[in-house]
């Protein structure tokens, strides 16, 4: 769970609709329908077959397959429509869902970081956080993916921080 930097086709434009809560990103799984059938398919092929090695590790050798990794998928609206050679552009993610955007998107990692360090992610600004730095940007850009937060000797850092921590040498 936390953020990370998704591939998405220029000017990516992600759906909403409405939820109890009011209209909002519809989450959405990093592979297409296609690609989490074809895995739950061949997973559930190993399974049935005995060559998955969680079958037995986990003592679930008498379990069905959707009992250890849930039912096959059925919904294509939660999952990302494009193919992944069509994915050209930056966009930052949550993942504390199976994902929905958190910044627009930006044909540049640069791009991206400019954006970062001068308005932060869209939960920054929902919470009147302060804008990343640059600094803080670029290097969260570089790794492209951070935990939502880390807790580190009775303090709690947010996620997007960790590579600023003092290091410690003892």
């Amino acid at each position: 769970m936390g953020r990370e930097i998704r591939r998405v086709p220029p000017n990516w434009q992600h759906p909403k609709k409405m939820f109890a809560s009011g209209m909002d990103y519809v989450s959405m799984h990093d592979q297409t329908f296609e690609q989490a059938c074809a895995t739950w398919d061949e997973g559930k092929r190993k399974w049935d077959a005995g060559e998955d090695p969680d079958r037995k590790q986990y003592d679930h050798e008498n379990d069905p397959y959707e009992d250890w990794a849930g039912e096959r998928p059925d919904d294509p609206e939660y999952y990302r429509p494009w193919k992944d050679e069509e994915a050209t552009w930056f966009q930052l993610w949550q993942t504390v869902s199976e994902g929905s955007p958190v910044s627009p998107p930006f044909a540049t990692l640069e791009e991206l970081a400019q954006h970062l360090a001068k308005h932060g992610d869209d939960w920054d600004q929902q919470r009147g956080n302060a804008p990343w730095g640059i600094e803080r940007a670029r290097r969260f850009c570089k790794s492209g993916w951070a935990p939502s937060f880390v807790a580190i000797g009775g303090a709690l850092y947010d996620g997007t921080n960790i590579p600023a921590l003092p290091k410690d040498d003892t």
